[in-house]
């Protein structure tokens, strides 16, 4: 959760943090995960992430197939 300040006008200072406080922050985040959000974050040099992808057939397939039409 992010505090905001109750006056936000333009007059207030914006704040930058640092980022050493940025990755202070980030680990307090990660110590509150469980291992499930932990496993389903992690991503490894060797595991990059990527957009899935789907084969266009496969959703024409979809588009046409009616499961009640038994």
């Amino acid at each position: 959760m992010v505090a905001l300040p109750e006056n936000d006008n333009d007059d207030a200072q914006a704040y930058d943090p640092t980022p050493k406080e940025i990755r202070a922050r980030a680990r307090a985040i990660r110590k509150r995960w469980s291992e499930r959000t932990r496993k389903r974050r992690r991503v490894t040099s060797d595991e990059q992430w990527s957009v899935p992808t789907i084969e266009l057939t496969d959703v024409a397939a979809a588009a046409v197939y009616d499961p009640h039409s038994g």
